[in-house]
């Protein structure tokens, strides 16, 4: 009887090996018209479906504070989108807050393909939204990635999007900073306005 090894299978000796299989866009949506995403939260990142975390009061309230506030900051000629998807090349991420330039219906027959903000909420989701978020909004180009840390009740930017052959998906951020509630900090796209850190805290 011959036995077989990993080094086998490395070496091209099996054929077989399980692929995972990288879904397109419009395969995303045919399955969720299809029902197979009822009852659950999901997004599309890069080729594969990811199964979104269940949203809690904390994180519930954080999203509507930074929608509130990004509202009033931004006013006319900018659209927050709360938890819609945006679409990349081969991904549609929900972020939950986005702040887009233009109007609504602007995007009523396709998404938004990037966003001058992008703030994640996260308590259990907190290194999914550092490392594979974080990696995938830098790819894309996004200047301004906030994450409203629970966890540790601070605020992190992300900013100046850079290759990175370490990241998740070969870009990263090469400016964090940790803003703490008794902070201000200031929207890329709106330098003149400060927001107080406390006021994106539930």
């Amino acid at each position: 009887m011959s036995t077989m090894t990993l080094d086998d299978v490395a070496d091209g000796a099996v054929a077989d090996v399980p692929r995972v299989h990288q879904w397109t866009r419009d395969e995303f949506y045919k399955m969720d018209e299809a029902g197979l995403f009822d009852g659950k939260r999901v997004e599309l990142i890069e080729g594969q479906v990811i199964e979104m975390s269940a949203i809690y009061g904390p994180h519930a309230t954080a999203v509507t504070l930074a929608d509130e506030t990004l509202r009033e900051i931004f006013g006319r000629g900018w659209v927050v989108r709360v938890q819609n998807p945006l679409s990349f090349e081969t991904s549609d991420p929900q972020p939950d807050v986005a702040v887009i330039v233009g109007k609504a219906r602007d995007f009523r027959d396709t998404h938004p393909a990037t966003a001058a903000l992008i703030i994640e909420v996260a308590d259990s989701s907190l290194i999914y939204d550092r490392n594979y978020k974080s990696s995938l909004y830098a790819k894309a180009g996004i200047a301004d990635y906030w994450i409203v840390n629970l966890q540790d009740e601070w605020l992190e930017v992300h900013r100046r999007p850079i290759a990175n052959a370490k990241a998740q998906f070969g870009f990263s951020y090469a400016d964090i900073r940790i803003f703490k509630a008794g902070d201000n900090v200031s929207p890329l796209a709106k330098p003149k306005a400060m927001i107080a850190v406390a006021d994106l805290l539930p």
